[in-house]
């Protein structure tokens, strides 16, 4: 997969969407850039409604109980507010310990205290325990559907970490590029989230609250101060790539088969913001494309699939 900005020219070159004589565009980078979100938040979505069992958007988080408290949330993007595949629950930690514990309907809530939960229900995004556990130490282990990180173009480029630490950060530095973006709308100035991601589009900090941004210097200020990092976040390094908004990355987390889908649908977008009449022959494009990814996500392997058995200890 190319990165954000190499799909932006491939969408502007499919759609002649080529540059005036001064060098600027009627569309902007920004613009296509709403094209390729849109089209990828629709591609993983046809992707999940297909339920194959390769999961290809599955993560795990581990998450503490705390005692007596029934409602637990995800600390990640759960896509679709609900798609959660399975819950397991050690009373230990160790994973020697997890059992699956069973998906459960509001109608079945106990509102009674126990020591060990037996199942739970999903409301808003977040798991209710049944029943609530009364003791803390245990862990549940959550396999989910993750929304993928939206996409941007690379706004800066990382030249100083001040107070860089194996937990957090006190400023960075950006180097020039970052005034290239501070001219348009939004700027560094203006924007209320950023994140940090290596050269590869791989998250080193996500979800990092402005403070402040010194066009002058050039010098990014996290509210709070010092951003503390979150278990998924590591230390920026030099020449890392700074985006706008809260989990955002350089690079589409959806499977290269899917690249020439993400070019299309925005080179079809940019025919209909034109007005052409070959916005209707392209749309045909995105729609055979979407079938042929869609058929070759959901065929089956080679592997032997064997039968899954809820209750494989029973014959023990």
């Amino acid at each position: 997969m190319r990165r954000v900005d190499a799909l932006i020219t491939a969408a502007r070159t499919v759609s002649r969407n080529a540059a005036n004589a001064d060098g600027t565009f009627a569309i902007t980078d920004n613009e296509i850039l709403q094209y390729l979100n849109d089209a990828q938040d629709r591609m993983q979505n046809l992707i999940s409604t297909q339920k194959n069992v390769a999961k290809i958007f599955d993560t795990q988080a581990i998450i503490t109980l705390v005692a007596n408290q029934e409602a637990y949330t995800i600390p990640d993007r759960l896509l679709l507010n609900k798609q959660i595949d399975a819950v397991e629950f050690s009373a230990t930690g160790l994973l020697s310990d997890y059992v699956r514990i069973r998906k459960l309907n509001f109608f079945n809530r106990d509102t009674n205290t126990g020591n060990y939960p037996i199942g739970y229900f999903k409301r808003g995004g977040q798991i209710f325990l049944q029943p609530t556990p009364a003791i803390a130490g245990g862990t549940l282990r959550v396999t989910y559907e993750r929304d993928l990180d939206d996409l941007d173009i690379p706004r800066a480029v990382v030249s100083t970490v001040t107070g860089g630490t194996a937990t957090q950060f006190e400023t960075l530095t950006f180097s020039t590029l970052a005034n290239t973006h501070e001219s348009t709308t939004p700027g560094w100035s203006n924007i209320q989230y950023f994140s940090i991601v290596n050269a590869d589009g791989v998250r080193r900090c996500s979800n990092i609250l402005s403070a402040s941004y010194d066009a002058g210097t050039n010098i990014i200020t996290p509210n709070p101060t010092p951003f503390i990092f979150t278990a998924s976040d590591t230390t920026p390094a030099v020449n890392d790539v700074a985006v706008f908004n809260k989990y955002t990355t350089t690079f589409s987390q959806l499977p290269d088969a899917c690249e020439r889908y993400l070019v299309h649908y925005a080179a079809a977008e940019l025919f209909h913001r034109d007005s052409s009449n070959d916005y209707g022959k392209q749309s045909g494009v995105v729609e055979k494309m979407e079938i042929d990814i869609l058929k070759a996500l959901s065929a089956q392997t080679s592997e032997v699939q064997y039968v899954p058995m809820m209750d494989e200890y029973e014959w023990y």
